[in-house]
């Protein structure tokens, strides 16, 4: 019996599992049966990386969860306020959204770890928030040698144990001791932006 999908998350599936076979599903507006779901997000745990998006579709928390929204407002943030100001060009910023390329668990519920790559800069960033901090892996071909203004301590140094869900070879050294590569700590949203703004403004992305 063919199974009811929503067309998005069709779309999402052709693209990403292996295999896929369309005449198996019937697309829909509405509810997507919920083995389906499951289905998915088995495999995509499996099979990282894929787009946020895609990633957010099939693990949305059961809303009874105090924390059920929060995932989907920090994945609104990265993807459409981070994202974007990161690649201002639209159709680039749509083309090229943020990667989910590992999980970690806070609060009993599965968040992303993000990967946002910057080509035209040589830049590559990983991040995670578990809902008391940002974790912040940065790795750039030329030295980032720009005015952070204190958002951040330059002489941190974080452990595995710190950056929850972070591939081991992405976590790096401080800031001071290599303006290349560095994992840093940032606390609110805010500050995360500001971070960003003032790294955007220093490579001149237009």
């Amino acid at each position: 019996m063919k199974k009811r999908v929503h067309y998005a998350l069709l779309e999402d599936m052709h693209k990403y599992i292996k295999e896929f076979n369309f005449n198996d599903y019937i697309s829909c507006n509405d509810i997507t049966d919920h083995s389906v779901i499951e289905y998915v997000r088995d495999y995509y745990s499996k099979h990282l990386p894929v787009d946020v998006t895609a990633w957010l579709r099939a693990n949305t928390p059961n809303e009874s969860s105090v924390y059920s929204g929060a995932l989907g407002e920090q994945v609104e943030f990265i993807r459409d306020i981070i994202g974007h100001l990161l690649r201002p060009d639209y159709e680039d910023w749509y083309k090229k959204p943020p990667l989910v390329i590992s999980t970690h668990c806070s609060k009993s519920i599965v968040l992303p770890v993000y990967q946002i790559n910057l080509e035209k800069y040589g830049i590559e960033f990983v991040l995670r928030y578990n809902f008391y901090d940002w974790k912040v892996s940065v790795k750039s071909e030329k030295a980032l040698n720009f005015n952070f203004m204190e958002l951040f301590d330059p002489e941190g140094e974080y452990s595995k144990s710190d950056c929850e869900g972070f591939p081991e070879h992405k976590i790096y050294g401080s800031y001071k001791k290599n303006h290349y590569q560095f994992t840093i700590e940032i606390e609110t949203n805010y500050d995360l932006y500001t971070f960003f703004f003032l790294l955007k403004n220093y490579l001149d992305i237009k």
